[in-house]
């Protein structure tokens, strides 16, 4: 992101700056967006259908647009975000349509716990 659109490595700068006309920012946006959307699609392949897509981290939870551009890719796959579910951060919630063949989900992160859980394991290791 940062060698495409030539800014910082931070995901909300580089968003404002594609949303203030900035067309680096808005092909390294579009080529994100097509990339996970990709994965995502070859993942569906692999599994033979997909049941849920699940949005986390601080992308995943916090990019409105991105989670939305992302979807958008993956309506041939029966992906129907709904735009006005879809307009939260960090918030546990459905966002595809009902109608949906696929179901969206954000699911916030609770990364200190699971930091906490790994290393209670390590020290409980014998």
């Amino acid at each position: 992101m940062q060698a495409i659109s030539g800014l910082v490595p931070d995901f909300r700068e580089i968003e404002n700056a594609g949303n203030n006309g900035n067309e680096r920012a808005k092909i390294a946006l579009d080529s994100f967006k097509y990339s996970i959307a990709s994965y995502i699609a070859k993942y569906a392949v692999a599994m033979n259908g997909v049941d849920y897509i699940i949005f986390t981290g601080g992308i995943g939870e916090n990019q409105i647009n991105i989670r939305k551009g992302i979807c958008e890719q993956l309506q041939f796959m029966g992906v129907e975000i709904d735009s006005e579910e879809n307009q939260v951060r960090s918030e546990e919630k459905v966002i595809s349509k009902q109608t949906s063949k696929v179901k969206v989900y954000i699911i916030p992160t609770n990364e200190e716990l699971m930091i906490a859980k790994e290393t209670k394991r390590l020290v409980n290791r014998d």
